[in-house]
């Protein structure tokens, strides 16, 4: 039965100081980048408080719709009384030494930590499903097994800490979980059968238009994140595209992309194996509009695209780093122009720096935000 607690994996307390360094470390985020928002960190740290975090294996479906068994973490604040509220984040997985229950310090954690129950799903080809490859833009699928992580949290929480979850939730996510935060909140509100009432969405750094990405890759030939090759392989995989490698890949990456490509090396050290420049990497002629396996692969990349079928009733709050050579800044103003012609209530903010640091002032809105 999908949604259904399966098993419960273990059992951790995290501290905040620890936390903080880990993740610091981890995204090598410079002191530079922390120091204009020195008074935020100084607010959020007054409120700040442990969390435990357990880790759940639960029933859902991958892409295909095939049955399998899915993890996740439910990070609960250690303060007496009741949470303040849900936040259900979507991952920013890029490998799958980096999903929640591989690394349970994950980045997306420090809200929940001034008493937020927190659910982080691992999404397919993590965690216990890492024997398949990682559904990199399986947007539907990230809803479905997202929210089946929520049922399955509900029944653990109810099971064993006699905690009711409210049926209200704040939804979080950056990069990959930028567009997948949007999925999830498509699917909850198509889905009023689910029971689930998002109050704000907050989405940062998405691919909400991957056709928009894979083009912009097409014209500049250069990526500071090497994470299209494991998408072409994810895809290939998923969407049963039967791709020839020998006309997309060359040189190590051919030779080895079936273990690099399915997620088992973090994205930054495959970038300095393979570099920046796709020329390096890609044969030269396959971002050709005459090329079959580039034009099947365009067709299902834009097939991707989170539909407009909706507007949303929550408040959406969207960031996008102004200087972001991993996410074209042009799928955020698609996506923000698209919420202003339906009417939906909508803000962004244009973040200062790159990708990866721009997730610092991102988050530190939204714990503001949570603050008041």
């Amino acid at each position: 039965m999908r949604g259904q607690f399966a098993e419960l994996q273990f059992i951790k307390r995290l501290g905040f100081v620890k936390t903080f360094l880990h993740v610091i470390s981890q995204y090598e985020i410079s002191p530079k980048v922390l120091l204009p928002y020195t008074w935020q960190l100084l607010k959020m740290m007054l409120r700040i408080g442990d969390m435990t975090a357990y880790g759940i294996s639960y029933h859902t479906i991958d892409p295909q719709g095939e049955p399998v068994i899915a993890s996740g973490v439910v990070y609960v604040p250690r303060k007496k009384g009741k949470p303040k509220g849900v936040i259900e984040v979507s991952p920013l997985t890029r490998s799958k030494i980096d999903c929640a229950t591989r690394d349970i310090m994950a980045a997306e954690i420090f809200p929940g930590m001034i008493g937020y129950v927190t659910i982080i799903p691992d999404l397919i080809g993590c965690g216990i499903s890492d024997n398949k490859p990682i559904a990199y833009l399986q947007h539907d699928n990230v809803a479905e097994v997202s929210a089946d992580m929520r049922k399955a949290a509900a029944q653990f929480l109810e099971q064993e800490l006699h905690y009711e979850l409210p049926n209200e939730s704040l939804l979080f996510g950056y990069s990959l979980g930028g567009s997948g935060v949007w999925a999830l909140a498509r699917y909850y509100q198509l889905h009023p059968e689910a029971g689930v009432r998002v109050s704000h969405i907050f989405a940062g750094g998405g691919a909400y238009y991957p056709e928009v990405a894979l083009r912009a890759f097409h014209s500049t030939r250069y990526s500071d994140y090497a994470i299209l090759p494991n998408i072409v392989y994810s895809m290939n995989h998923y969407d049963q595209l039967q791709l020839d490698f020998r006309h997309i890949f060359k040189g190590q990456l051919l030779e080895n992309y079936k273990h690099w490509c399915k997620g088992n090396i973090p994205i930054p050290e495959l970038t300095q194996m393979i570099g920046t420049k796709l020329d390096r990497y890609l044969n030269f002629d396959f971002f050709n509009d005459q090329n079959p396996e580039y034009m099947r692969l365009l067709k299902v990349v834009a097939e991707k695209t989170i539909p407009e079928d909706w507007v949303p009733k929550a408040k959406v709050h969207l960031f996008h780093s102004r200087h972001d050579t991993y996410v074209p800044i042009a799928c955020f103003w698609e996506l923000y122009k698209c919420l202003k012609r339906c009417g939906a209530k909508v803000d962004y903010k244009l973040l200062p720096h790159d990708h990866v640091p721009a997730a610092v002032p991102f988050e530190l809105d939204f714990i503001s935000f949570l603050i008041g």
